[in-house]
């Protein structure tokens, strides 16, 4: 590729602007701030949390106590139904959260 011209560009003029007037000002949209999304994640969690009936650390700890008791008998089709279950929230939770 050959170059022809090679006359120098010569500067930019700045672009001329005029200050905003108070009633310019007054036209533009005032921000706002929502926490209704949050409001929302955090009435689900609370939902759910009264479904389920007890913490995550308390049933931990029974379930603790259970196996070192020997007493720990857990249900396979339980297991399954409470692991599909528990999916089913998170990702229920993620599509709500956006995420």
């Amino acid at each position: 590729m050959m170059i022809k011209n090679t006359t120098s560009v010569s500067g930019v003029d700045s672009a001329t602007s005029k200050p905003q007037t108070d009633a310019a000002i007054s036209r533009l949209p005032a921000d706002r701030v929502s926490t209704a999304e949050g409001q929302r994640a955090e009435a689900l969690v609370r939902a759910v949390q009264a479904k389920v009936g007890m913490s995550h650390t308390a049933r931990l700890a029974e379930v603790e106590n259970s196996i070192r008791a020997g007493t720990y008998t857990p249900s396979a089709s339980q297991l399954a139904s409470q692991l599909v279950d528990e999916a089913e929230i998170d990702a229920r939770l993620q599509a709500m959260l956006g995420g």
